[in-house]
Formats: structure tokens, sequence, C-alpha cells
């Protein structure tokens, strides 16, 4: 009886528990969730960001929630953050003013209570004068020249993103004009603009309207002023330093090759320059000579390795231009081949062109004979610092083209520094340097010679002077072509000489030298 009351009384106790267990924690969750079940607000979605001119726009989906009171759009750039409460019907924004740069944004829905859903994040860069695509954005003007009373210029590649674009300038009556660019014939050409002021302060300006890909705005880009500064390209500079030795190098140089430029009436080009466009900047310009220099004969032109401009379209509009009566009557007088690979530069003869056959090497050269050179302890007249049991270095010294210096070949280029001495000092006016005749079977042959030579001289060997205008010198690569290096200043006394040439290579990636001859001459 005592056991059966005991036992009751124990599971009353157990329910009491139980009973008060729950109270609390009904009363937990009440003070935790309030009077209902918790629930979140339905989150946006598809957020997606299109980029404009100076300006984002954001887009998403709202979620279908009858609770949803404001959308929330915060963005974070470059450290600072904002943000901005609208209307839950929304479903885009619009930030405007921006500068270049990434973006990110935030986008979630807020309801009546404050209560926010998960949050929705994407990154947009709009489009600004400083975006690589702006920068890399049709120039319309590539190159300009001013002359005359007109303007030449060279125009950029057309592309569909251009709107509009046109030049304005002011005539020669201080009006304003303007030149429209029309697809496709005033894109990609060289274009003549007659009465055109040659007031240096009156400006040239491009305007350019056009639209980016995936962009709803037109950009409005700003006016960009034409320079009317002889831009010289980097391969016409070296070729009037290589033969007249005009450069660019300091500022009083450049003053100097200007002046030059501008006086010049007659030019000289013979071995390498790119493009041929930079002619239209020698307004008093009257002939080109093309190639007289290069001394090769009609039977070696088989073997030709000349180089053909790089820019040949760009360089036969030039010529072309500065060939008409009203612009420069430019006279072009070339020598070498009239087709095919003799050719040098072009690969024909044409109209602003005057065909003047070959040029020969001058046959009046004082050669200093090989007996004026003193023998090194090897009991050579020409020491080479690289080892080569194949190179007979002094048949470079007997004024014959056919005979050659040969060196072995080898899977990777080597340079080579040839020291001659003469017997006493000796005043010279230049350097011959003779290509060796290459054999008719031989079809790598012409890949082995040296495609450039420096040269240079002392009177101690100690103190070594370059002696012509550039340290390094193009060499023609024609069978045979001799090629004359003068002196700078006309004449020199000298004692030691050092000449370095370096090894060609084949399709095979073989490299190799062969070379007829080194010659100084009074």
């Amino acid at each position: 009886m005592n056991m059966r009351k005991h036992i009751i009384n124990l599971l009353f106790a157990a329910v009491a528990f139980m009973t008060g267990c729950s109270e609390s924690l009904e009363d937990t969750y009440s003070d935790f969730a309030g009077d209902g079940k918790i629930r979140y607000v339905a989150k946006c979605s598809d957020l997606d960001i299109t980029a404009g001119w100076e300006r984002l726009i954001v887009n998403w989906v709202n979620g279908t929630d009858a609770t949803i009171d404001k959308i929330k759009v915060a963005w974070l750039f470059e450290g600072q953050r904002d943000s901005v409460y609208l209307p839950g019907t929304e479903t885009s924004f619009v930030l405007t003013d921006l500068a270049d740069g990434t973006y990110q944004f935030y986008v979630s829905a807020v309801d009546k209570f404050g209560n926010e859903s998960l949050i929705e994040a994407y990154s947009g860069r709009p489009y600004t004068r400083d975006h690589e695509l702006m920068r890399s954005f049709s120039q319309g003007v590539l190159k300009s020249y001013f002359m005359k009373e007109k303007m030449i210029f060279f125009s950029d590649q057309y592309n569909d993103n251009i709107v509009e674009m046109k030049l304005q300038y002011k005539n020669t009556a201080g009006e304003t004009k303007y030149y429209e660019f029309k697809n496709p014939d005033s894109y990609n050409t060289l274009v003549t603009i007659d009465d055109v002021s040659m007031n240096p302060e009156d400006t040239v300006y491009v305007l350019r309207t056009g639209i980016l890909e995936n962009s709803p705005d037109q950009a409005v880009l700003d006016p960009t002023a034409i320079s009317r500064k002889k831009n010289f390209s980097a391969g016409f500079v070296h070729a009037i330093t290589a033969l007249y030795g005009y450069s660019t190098d300091t500022q009083e140089k450049e003053d100097k090759f200007l002046e030059f430029i501008e006086n010049a009436e007659e030019l000289e080009f013979d071995y390498s320059i790119e493009s041929l466009e930079d002619i239209l900047f020698c307004t008093n310009l009257k002939k080109l000579v093309v190639g007289k220099n290069r001394y090769f004969s009609e039977q070696a032109t088989r073997d030709n390795r000349s180089q053909i401009l790089k820019n040949d379209k760009n360089s036969y509009a030039a010529l072309s231009k500065a060939a008409e009566d009203d612009i420069l009557g430019l006279e072009v007088e070339y020598y070498g081949n009239q087709s095919g690979t003799g050719m040098h530069y072009f690969d024909k003869v044409y109209p602003f062109m005057t065909y003047m056959s070959f040029s020969a090497a001058p046959d009046d050269l004082e050669i200093i004979p090989a007996s004026a050179f003193k023998e090194y302890e090897d009991g050579n007249k020409i020491y080479c610092e690289t080892e080569d049991i194949f190179a007979d270095w002094d048949v470079l010294l007997d004024n014959n083209k056919n005979t050659f210096m040969q060196t072995s070949t080898q899977p990777s280029m080597r340079t080579y520094e040839m020291y001659m001495e003469l017997e006493e000092r000796t005043a010279i006016s230049g350097i011959k340097v003779t290509q060796f005749v290459i054999p008719r079977n031989d079809r790598s042959a012409p890949y082995f010679l040296p495609d450039m030579v420096v040269a240079q001289t002392s009177l101690d060997g100690v103190v070594w002077e370059d002696v012509t205008f550039l340290p390094s010198n193009d060499l023609g690569r024609v069978s045979g072509e001799v090629t004359l290096l003068k002196i700078a200043e006309d004449s020199r006394e000298v004692k030691h000489i050092k000449i370095t040439i370096r090894d060609g290579s084949d399709p095979s990636g073989n490299w190799s030298c062969r070379l007829a001859g080194i010659d100084l001459y009074k």
C-alpha cells in the first residue's frame, strides 16, 4: 500500500514537472519569436548591372511577397559605402556621375518591421573617359601634316561604334569649318582638306560621339586637339641619323634635326626604314633618291633579302600625295631592279617613281692593301676572339668578292669581334664591306649574310670610338653587295680597327656567317 502511494506521488510529480517545462519553453519561444512563427522576407533575384556613360543601371526581380515594404540598394566604391531605400515596387536603380572603377552593389527587400531579406550582390564598371575602351576608341586622325594651307592626314579605321566623327578647324579667313567623316571613304585613307589656317594658334579638334558595346548611352568624348608638331617615326629618324648625322636625342639636336628636315630639298634612303610617310613633313623636298647606294648587280638580285616596307600602303599614299604639283611636286628616283626579289622597299616601280637602273660601286676607291697591316702573334693580320677552325679571317683583306670567310654552322648565334692594326697611323674616309657571291646551288647561304656591322677605330688600341653616325650600321644582303661606311667627319686618322658582325640564321635554325671583304679606303 505504501509502495503504491509512493509510485502515485512520483507520477503526479513527473506530470507537474513536465507541465512546468512546457510553460517555460513556450514563454521562451514567445519572447524570441513574438506572437507568430518566424518568417523571412522574400529576396530579390536576377540582379544585373548595365554599364552606361558615367552611370550604372541596376535591375532586379522582386519576390512575390505582400510584406515587402521597401527595397534597399547599397553600394561600395573605393572603401566608401552608401545606400538608398526605394518603394517596394521598384525593380531598377540608376547611379549617375560616376568615376572610373568597379562598384559593388547589394540589393535586398525590407518589410515594414525592418526585417531584411537575404542580400543579392553584383558588381559593375561604368564607361568613362578613363576607361581603356574609350582610350582605344577610334582617334579619327592618326598622323597629320600641315602645308600650303592644306591639312593632310591618315584617318583611323572605321568601326560600328562610331555615331558621328568630324574635324573642327578654321580656314584662312578665320571661319570655323567642319570636315565630316563618312563611311567608308573617309576612314583608313589619306585625306586632304584645303583652305586650312596655318596659324599654330588655330587648333584643329576631333569631335567624336559613339556607342560602346552593350551600353544604352551615346558617349560624347572630349574634343581632341591635333598637334601641329611633326611626329617623326623612329625608323625615319634612324635613317636620317645614319646618313646625315642628325638625331633627336636632345632638344638642341631635335631642333637641328627639324631645321634640316624643313630645309632639305633632296634626301636619300638606302637601307632600313619601315615607312616613308614622314616624307610629307619635308615641306621643301623636291627629290627623293632610293637605293642609289645599294651596290649590287642585276645578276645578283635573285638572292636579294631586301626589306619591303612594313606599312607600304601608307608609304605609297604619302609618296603619291607628295608627287602632286600643288603639294610638293616630288620627284622620286629609284635604283635597283624594276620588279621581283631585286626590289628594295617596293614591289614594283610606281607612277611617281623614275627608274634609274643599277648603281655601281665606285671603282676609284684607294683601298689600303693587306701589306699595310701588322701581323698578330698567330701570324694573322686579323685577330678574332671567337675560335673557329673553319674561319679564314685574313681573306677579308684581299679586296676580292669571290673569296670569302665562313664560320662553322652552330645551333645558336655568335658575335665576332675582329681586330686589325696598321703599321702606321693612316687617314681613312670609309670602310668597304662586301658580301660574298652566293653559289647558285647553295640555298642556305643567303641567310648567313651578316645584316649589320659595328665599326670602331682607335689610335692606341685602348680608347675606341665609333666612326659612323650610328653605333650599328645596316648591311645590304644581296649576293656580292658592297656597303660603304663613310666616316662621320669625312676623314679620320686611325691605327687600330675593330669590326663586329654576327651570325645569320636559316629557316632550320642553323647559325653561321659568311663575308667576302672588309677593306679600309682613303
